[in-house]
């Protein structure tokens, strides 16, 4: 990515509850990029008449190829360097929101998120001589803690932790998946990630077109598979399985 000074991140989350494996992840992206990001994707709208929201919930063997070449299209972007993605995954088995969150779930949650975007984010995109912005965007949910407060916290603990002399994170605000595509791929990679991390695709009874489709990202990604740590030195699409503390 150029050293724009701006980018924006667009963070979701999947299979946070029901299952033993929960993935955060975000994608981030040159402000300048944005717009013709939005271009492109209109006329794969319009072409595929895909008009609807795109979500891993709703993959399906009809439209499966349309899935496909909205997940090239990602994947033609983080080749070239113009968009990249960074997840971690939590084995929830191993969550003690009671030690460590004094026993609030919602607490927890965001203590994650504050792990993903200083570690994946903070730490690999800012520096005190590129002075990067970022503008983070996480899908709109319900609860009562403010985001302004996880803005605050991130930026005092990338100044103590990395010797960042200012402060990055200039605004994290919810926003609905409705209404951004940049949220909807990140819905579609979290969600094949957390399909093939919990097993669901050597399940029998699972949609083959999901199976299929979380197979192709991994094959785009040049993994095999979505579910094991990325190499270190790996800069545009990152998976770390995040270890949690006894």
């Amino acid at each position: 990515m150029s050293g724009s000074p701006v980018y924006h991140i667009y963070c979701d989350e999947s299979r946070q509850t029901k299952d033993r494996f929960m993935v955060l992840g975000g994608i981030i992206m040159d402000i300048g990029e944005i717009p013709a990001f939005d271009s492109t994707m209109k006329k794969f709208r319009e072409e595929q008449k895909m008009s609807a929201e795109l979500k891993w919930s709703k993959v399906s063997g009809q439209k499966l190829n349309e899935y496909k070449r909205f997940v090239e299209y990602f994947f033609a972007l983080n080749d070239t360097d113009n968009i990249h993605f960074h997840c971690l995954i939590i084995d929830n088995h191993q969550v003690n929101h009671k030690k460590f969150s004094k026993g609030d779930y919602e607490l927890g949650f965001y203590k994650f998120y504050y792990q993903l975007l200083l570690h994946c984010f903070g730490k690999k995109y800012c520096t005190n001589e590129n002075s990067v912005r970022l503008i983070t965007h996480l899908d709109y949910r319900h609860t009562r803690y403010k985001l302004s407060t996880l803005k605050t916290i991130l930026n005092s603990g990338i100044n103590k932790k990395y010797k960042i002399n200012y402060n990055p994170f200039v605004a994290v605000e919810p926003i609905d998946s409705k209404h951004s595509d940049l949220l909807q791929i990140c819905d579609i990679i979290l969600g094949a990630m957390g399909f093939q991390k919990n097993g669901y695709h050597l399940l029998s009874t699972s949609k083959k077109a999901k199976v299929e489709l979380a197979q192709y990202i991994a094959e785009k990604a040049g993994l095999e598979n979505l579910s094991d740590n990325t190499q270190l030195g790996t800069d545009r699409f990152t998976i770390w399985n995040f270890r949690l503390k006894k």
